[in-house]
């Protein structure tokens, strides 16, 4: 009985740390999604921008009800969150959002990016061997 209870506490934390992850990945989506809203003006004013932001939209409508509740779910956020990021890299080159208009928007947008596809690069790393 103690062998069983020792073999599920890890996969308890594994449980518990993806479940972390997924819900910090919605509520990031959910915070890039209203940002790039109230950003619409200056990213259309931007082509690239707003196609970027557009491709944003149709991930986010893909992950099932706005709840990131699966390793595809997951992809989906951190496609949300590289297309909010190239979004502004199309009106700053140099993600230097401090000249944009509505820069602290701009800063938070990437800030919540940023984590998710820190959090997605740190999962990749975990399921590469290592020599």
């Amino acid at each position: 009985m103690a062998s069983k209870k020792a073999a599920s506490k890890p996969q308890a934390q594994q449980r518990q740390q993806q479940d972390k992850r997924w819900s910090s990945a919605e509520q990031a989506c959910r915070e890039i999604m209203a940002l790039l809203d109230t950003l619409n003006p200056s990213l259309d004013a931007q082509q690239t921008a707003s196609q970027y932001a557009q491709m944003a939209a149709v991930y986010y409508k893909k992950i099932r009800n706005g709840r990131v509740l699966s390793p595809g779910d997951f992809n989906l956020a951190a496609d949300v969150a590289a297309s909010a990021r190239r979004a502004l890299q199309a009106l700053s080159p140099t993600l230097d959002v401090s000249s944009l208009p509505q820069a602290a928007d701009c800063q938070r947008m990437l800030t919540l990016a940023d984590s998710v596809l820190a959090a997605m690069s740190e999962l990749k790393a975990a399921g590469k061997p290592r020599p």
